[in-house]
């Protein structure tokens, strides 16, 4: 997402900006325009009106420029670092001095126009209030502008982060996973070939396939949907139920409504293998693992069967999930461990095509 502020966008506004300034400046310029007629009739009238002109736009013109120069000083200093604001400023209050004397001075009895810098009189408090008044509203526009850029540069860093922090949470995750999953995998493979069961083996083979092909396609992506998160499970409970043969039990109960609901990728496997890790898995006492929706939500639990010696229950993966889940959905997942099941809370993303009807 790209929140910062294009070049051809702030010379728009810019433009926009000094020309608004200008106008405001020579606002007096424009009672000529609704004075009433001067002697001489129609042809004086017509001579103040075509002398008005030309006096505006000299003046317009003038203070657009100055405007703009003040308003490049400040913009670019932002987006450049090249030194703090209070030295912007200082810079465009010498620029608005320099101006000051370069300002055009109208002499209405003669006609003629002149610097004011060759005037005998150097205070003019028309062009002083003139310039002092485009030098303050591009000064508080420079400000505006730093705060703004310097919100959205924060919104953007935090976005960096926060691609960094899902990448750091995914690498881990699958650090934890990749070692002892496939160690164990390839254990169970080699137990079906010893036990000559070849046809067995092949689709082994198979689904172990699609759940690798799962974590490198689908890992980075972030989101995906139930459906999709459903058919890896599948693929992976296989692997699970040939390992700890007649001892482990699956019983998924999703709606057909949420199959198309959204939720982070790698979701569900960590849960499955935070069970397996941190649970007795025995013929005597078989697990059943249950996987359904509630309410908008994804139910994973199990009943509780701790394993001896076992160390922190929740594991760091589920740390790890929680955040991540956190990141990318802005929901939190729900924990829950009455003694005798443990139940993790999984809130599902309504599609947009849904919230639209």
């Amino acid at each position: 997402m790209n929140v910062s502020i294009s070049k051809y966008r702030t010379v728009f506004i810019n433009l926009l900006t000094a020309i608004g300034i200008s106008l405001i400046a020579n606002f007096n310029f424009f009672l000529i325009k609704i004075m009433p007629a001067p002697p001489g009739g129609y042809r004086g009238w017509m001579r103040q009106f075509m002398e008005s002109d030309f006096i505006l736009y000299v003046n317009f013109f003038f203070y657009l420029f100055f405007a703009l120069i003040l308003l490049c000083i400040l913009t670019v200093n932002v987006r450049r670092k090249r030194f703090n604001f209070l030295v912007s400023v200082i810079v465009c209050v010498a620029v608005a001095v320099v101006f000051y004397f370069c300002a055009p001075v109208f002499h209405p009895r003669t006609g003629a126009s002149s610097l004011l810098i060759n005037g005998r009189n150097l205070f003019d408090p028309s062009i002083l209030t003139k310039v002092a008044f485009t030098l303050i509203l591009c000064v508080l526009y420079g400000k505006i502008f730093q705060l703004i850029y310097q919100k959205q540069r924060i919104v953007l860093e935090n976005e960096l982060l926060k691609n960094e922090n899902l990448q750091s949470t995914y690498n881990t995750l699958i650090n934890q996973m990749n070692p002892h999953f496939f160690f164990n995998s390839l254990n169970s493979l080699a137990m079906l070939v010893r036990e000559k069961h070849n046809d067995q083996a092949l689709v082994y083979i198979d689904r172990l396939s699609e759940t690798f092909r799962y974590i490198i396609q689908n890992g980075q992506s972030g989101g995906t949907t139930l459906e999709e998160e459903l058919k890896f499970v599948d693929a992976y409970k296989y692997l699970l139920e040939v390992r700890y043969e007649g001892k482990l039990f699956f019983n998924i109960d999703v709606e057909e409504r949420y199959r198309d609901w959204t939720m982070p990728s790698l979701t569900i496997q960590p849960l499955i293998e935070n069970i397996v890790k941190h649970n007795v898995i025995t013929r005597s006492r078989p697990m059943n693992v249950s996987i359904r929706t509630v309410g908008g939500a994804l139910l994973v639990s199990n009943p509780v069967s701790p394993k001896i010696h076992d160390g922190d229950p929740s594991g760091i993966g589920l740390e790890n999930l929680s955040h991540r889940y956190k990141l990318l959905t802005g929901k939190d997942i729900t924990v829950t461990n009455d003694g005798e099941t443990f139940t993790v809370e999984l809130p599902l993303t309504e599609p947009e095509k849904h919230l639209e009807l």
